[in-house]
């Protein structure tokens, strides 16, 4: 069985690639929703450590200058489930060294993941907590619910659980930090790509709702989300995937939320039906997963269940999908929607639906970001999150709606020009 990693894969201009040991674990006593239940330092990268590694692999410190060390935490804490439960939850957390500032905290939420397991290497989309937090950022790095040291079942793209799991991560996080001695400031920023811009535009919607006295959002940008379920979902019911694991994930996400199905078996066409709910839940990577499928993904499913759903907008499939969607709604804090003109994952046209719909809500600080005309999702990230940093960085400077000196953004142009459409 191979490693369960994120179908991303960035180039190596911004990844790094390093492995940590286990050290220090500390309980808290009486957890309680959104309390620590423990946590443990994974990993101390000295300053001259992470500056060498950068020299060895030709990371220009124009693009990422060192900064700081780190420390990095591995943290589990109390949530709540789809039924209300509550469960277990876990995430990194990377904590800078040495500076002697109060220091603004970031979520990143990461993209589309099938296995339980997430090992502390450090690479692929655990590399951007590196990339920012040597610049100064504490950075929450959610697992979401049913993965990492979770416990149940992911509950792939629910709004409900991706937002609270997040929230209560960080609250757990400023419990943390404060018996650390670990300063923060007032910043907040929120940001993930691929399911992870579904998880940040839910979260930052969520706190905006219900904790805006004491966790305000500075500002949010997710990264090319797919931010209307719905009708990503039913618009590309006939198209062909590369990755069409995500399909399975949606429907143990149904069931797990609805109850409408006790079995996975119940909804899929033969053979589906006898290998693949052995295989989704947790314990396989989506690429073994999506060897077996046939890239038109709803060919596995039954008849009448896909009859339902093409034809019924009221039908439980749909209604699920649609409760999930978070494009809809007038944020009040600044937000950036990055996105790739040739995305053949997630519909770039989601970025644009969710901006026109927000500037009708009336929201005044929202903005559109083209991160790449001929990225497609892959690539698409690794300009995102520059983009997505320079964005931040403006408001951590005292110059809020900045997109980074203007010699950086031409070094990211020219880079554009090296990198392949993928």
């Amino acid at each position: 069985m191979q490693s369960c990693n994120s179908i991303l894969r960035f180039p190596l201009l911004l990844l790094i690639v390093v492995v940590g040991g286990f050290c220090n674990t500390a309980k808290a006593a009486n957890a309680a929703n959104g309390e620590l239940v423990e946590y443990t330092l994974v990993k101390t990268f000295p300053i001259e450590e992470l500056k060498a590694f950068f020299k060895l692999h030709h990371i220009p410190k124009v693009v990422l200058p060192v900064v700081n060390g780190l420390n990095i935490y591995e943290v589990v804490y109390q949530t709540t489930y789809a039924d209300k439960s509550i469960v277990k939850a876990s995430g990194l957390l990377y904590v800078p060294v040495g500076s002697p500032d109060s220091l603004p905290l970031m979520v990143y939420n990461h993209g589309t993941e099938m296995c339980r397991d997430r090992s502390c290497d450090f690479t692929d989309e655990q590399s951007i907590g590196l990339a920012f937090s040597t610049e100064g950022y504490i950075v929450v790095l959610p697992d979401y619910v049913g993965l990492g040291k979770g416990e149940r079942n992911q509950l792939y793209l629910n709004a409900a659980t991706e937002a609270q799991a997040t929230v209560d991560m960080l609250i757990a996080c400023k419990k943390l930090l404060t018996q650390l001695k670990v300063k923060t400031n007032k910043q907040l920023f929120i940001t993930g790509y691929s399911q992870g811009g579904h998880a940040a535009m839910a979260t930052t919607q969520l706190l905006q709702k219900k904790y805006k006295s004491t966790l305000p959002v500075t500002a949010s940008a997710p990264m090319s989300g797919p931010y209307n379920v719905e009708k990503t979902v039913f618009d590309s019911r006939k198209n062909k995937f590369e990755f069409p694991g995500f399909l399975y994930l949606l429907l143990i996400s149904y069931i797990e939320s609805t109850g409408d199905f006790k079995q996975l078996s119940n909804i899929l066409n033969a053979p589906y039906d006898s290998i693949l709910p052995a295989l989704v839940y947790g314990d396989y990577p989506i690429d073994e997963i999506d060897k077996l499928l046939p890239d038109t993904i709803f060919k596995t499913i039954k008849p009448e269940f896909y009859t339902a759903f093409e034809n019924d907008s009221n039908s439980g499939f749909r209604k699920y999908l649609r409760v999930n969607n978070v494009f809809d709604w007038k944020p009040e804090m600044p937000m950036q929607l990055c996105y790739c003109d040739k995305d053949e994952e997630v519909d770039f046209h989601n970025s644009i639906l969710t901006y026109d719909a927000m500037k009708k809500n009336g929201a005044t600080s929202v903005e559109l970001w083209d991160a790449g005309k001929k990225f497609g999702h892959i690539n698409c990230a690794l300009f995102a999150v520059v983009y997505t940093k320079m964005f931040f960085d403006g408001f951590r400077n005292g110059h809020p709606g900045n997109h980074g000196p203007q010699f950086k953004r031409l070094l990211l142009n020219i880079g554009k020009l090296t990198v392949k459409s993928r």
